[in-house]
């Protein structure tokens, strides 16, 4: 009768730790900061009588500082020559230019 009695006992230890984790893993889940989005992978389908290649005319002098894929469209980080930077938007099925945003300093 004794080990009944201890096996009851041990057992209800275990259930009582057993929801802990699950509850301390339900909060965890819940309070934990969202990760970080992956790098989006941009593809262009293939269309006939689309290019597979396009040319994009920088402004004079300029140089791209960086290429980022967004929500299905390109955008290329230019540096003009007099340090003045701008945002470039592509839409890479048509490789034509849809936007272009100058970055200015606060004063």
């Amino acid at each position: 009768m004794r080990w009944l009695k201890a096996a009851v006992i041990i057992m209800g230890i275990m259930i009582v730790a057993m929801l802990v984790t699950i509850v301390v893993t339900i909060f965890r889940r819940m309070t934990a900061a969202a990760p970080s989005a992956a790098p989006t992978v941009v593809s262009a389908p293939l269309v006939p009588g689309v290019p597979l290649s396009a040319d994009v005319t920088l402004p004079a002098g300029a140089t791209v500082k960086e290429v980022i894929g967004a929500d299905g469209r390109l955008v290329l980080h230019l540096v003009a020559p007099d340090g003045r930077e701008s945002l470039m938007l592509l839409d890479p099925a048509t490789g034509k230019v849809t936007l272009t945003i100058a970055l200015h300093s606060a004063p």
